[in-house]
């Protein structure tokens, strides 16, 4: 049995790596246990019924249900069924198959992306989408495939949670893993289309967590079948026996996976009390945000000082909306006038064991620079012109080896040729296209510096002055081009609208 198949692929998973080798040892010890039934309700992307296949239940004992087109096209597709009877048909893509898998999750996509398609980054991804449609549906297509290897034989069944729930509650050889939405009408939500993509969707009623978990819980806890379920809820207000938990992203909440019953499950995991799964811990600094109306001078003081990396990963997740990168070996935050402007990472490898192609040991590399945004300065760029220089790149490595460091570099991911932000500071010298974005590896390297705070602010400060300038001026030509056009344009309507009739005052 393969098991190359991801099921986070299609989009990000809620499981982290702890709870999926709970999980699969869990759906091991059940099955040993004579537990011969596995029955998976809001489906998603099949994590819960991968997981048990993984754990050695043989695909024909599985069985799963959703109300999504998303996870009934991949259901189907898995089965082996035809897409025929679900009717499909979408706005502006009369012309595609829209009866095989692939294909369908692709015009999907498009259109969730295009409701969102306002903002520049899910315009650019929408264009990306068509221009090498091609290649995405291929790789639809392959995931699909991958998950038919490993969950082929299985059932699936485009049905409401309720209704599978009452075929198999009462059976005491059956195993029910639910994960369903953590807020109200989350899979509507998630999948919007704006009813541009139709189907016949089952019957069912939207789940509100409030509500829907009450219920969930008298359900469960009065079944026959052993019961799981994943809960996002604060602590003590579960529907059913916490197991298993962990921080949610939410604040106030924790995420559980729950139980009906407790102490069974506890056997079978070999566990006892609730099994807590490793935090991030992320924790913010006693320093504010840099406000965005507060004025950069030459008098502002700078301070560039090293944190742990549970405050380094608060301002990363802050800055990029959720999205962590790599681990860095130092992590840093900058302070502006005693407000915090911006974190970076370098990483010593290549000084240490000549990472990054083994043969580059003078370098020392910048994993990530990023800094409260801001529309009238280019605050990155400050922050990488710092750390170019001894005073503050001396944090991140020891005496022994600080005189090997000779060139800085780092690696920008972009769709353009070129990274604009870098003129003046970096010097380009690797340039890959990046298969899976479209655009571009790119790779910049700079000398190892010596200059001090005050002459980089400087130097900073003319560079900012000198792009206002030239902005102002732009916007005066843009301004008397856009009179020209405005007077061009009456003229052509009334040819004597810019004759001024003459009049006479008698006294």
């Amino acid at each position: 049995m393969s098991s190359n198949f991801n099921p986070g692929a299609f989009f990000i998973a809620t499981l982290k790596d702890g709870e999926r080798k709970y999980f699969k040892n869990l759906f091991q010890k059940a099955r040993a246990a004579g537990y011969s039934r596995f029955v998976e309700p809001c489906a998603g992307a099949f994590a819960m019924s991968h997981l048990a296949a993984q754990a050695g239940w043989k695909t024909t004992e599985i069985s799963a249900s959703d109300v999504t087109l998303f996870t009934s096209v991949m259901g189907y597709a898995i089965t082996g069924e035809s897409l025929g009877p679900f009717g499909i048909t979408a706005d502006g893509y009369e012309n595609e198959d829209l009866t095989d898998p692939a294909t369908v999750l692709w015009v999907q996509l498009c259109l969730r992306t295009s409701m969102k398609a306002g903002h520049m980054f899910f315009y650019d991804m929408l264009t990306d989408l068509h221009r090498r449609k091609e290649k995405h549906i291929e790789k639809i297509r392959g995931q699909l495939d991958r998950a038919q290897k490993v969950l082929g034989g299985m059932q699936y069944r485009p049905l409401c949670l309720w209704k599978h729930l009452d075929e198999c509650l009462d059976d005491p050889k059956a195993i029910v893993v639910i994960n369903p939405p953590t807020y109200a009408a989350g899979f509507e939500k998630w999948y919007d289309t704006g009813n541009r993509l139709r189907w016949k969707e089952p019957e069912y009623a939207i789940f509100d967590p409030v509500e829907g978990m009450r219920l969930l819980g008298e359900k469960a806890n009065a079944a026959k079948a052993l019961v799981l379920c994943y809960e996002q809820s604060r602590p003590g207000e579960t529907a059913c026996a916490p197991v298993f938990g962990r921080a949610a992203n939410r604040d106030g909440l924790n995420a559980y996976l729950t139980a009906n019953r407790e102490e069974e499950v506890k056997s079978l995991a070999n566990g006892g009390g609730v099994l807590w799964a490793e935090g991030n811990d992320l924790q913010p600094l006693d320093y504010p945000i840099l406000p965005q109306e507060h004025p950069i001078t030459a008098d502002s003081t700078l301070n560039l000082f090293v944190v742990p990396s549970k405050n380094a990963t608060y301002y990363r997740k802050l800055l990029t909306h959720g999205f962590v990168g790599s681990r860095c070996s130092c992590n840093l935050v900058l302070l502006i006038d005693g407000y915090v402007a911006g974190v970076l990472g370098y990483d010593v490898a290549a000084l240490t064991i000549g990472a990054f192609g083994g043969q580059q040991e003078d370098a020392l590399f910048i994993m990530y620079a990023m800094t409260v945004p801001r529309s009238d300065l280019r605050l990155v760029r400050l922050l990488k012109m710092l750390a170019l220089n001894k005073c503050y790149y001396r944090l991140a490595v020891n005496d022994l080896i600080l005189e090997k460091v000779k060139i800085i570099k780092t690696v920008v991911m972009t769709r353009k040729p070129e990274a604009k932000g870098m003129r003046g500071i970096m010097k380009l010298v690797g340039k890959n296209p990046d298969r899976k974005t479209g655009g571009y590896r790119l790779t910049y390297v700079a000398p190892a510096q010596d200059r001090t705070p005050t002459e980089i602010l400087k130097a900073w400060l003319e560079d900012e002055n000198k792009l206002a300038f030239a902005r102002k001026q732009d916007e005066r030509r843009n301004e008397k081009e856009r009179k020209k056009e405005e007077w061009r344009a009456k003229k052509a309507l009334n040819p004597t609208f810019h004759k001024r009739e003459s009049t006479s005052v008698v006294a």
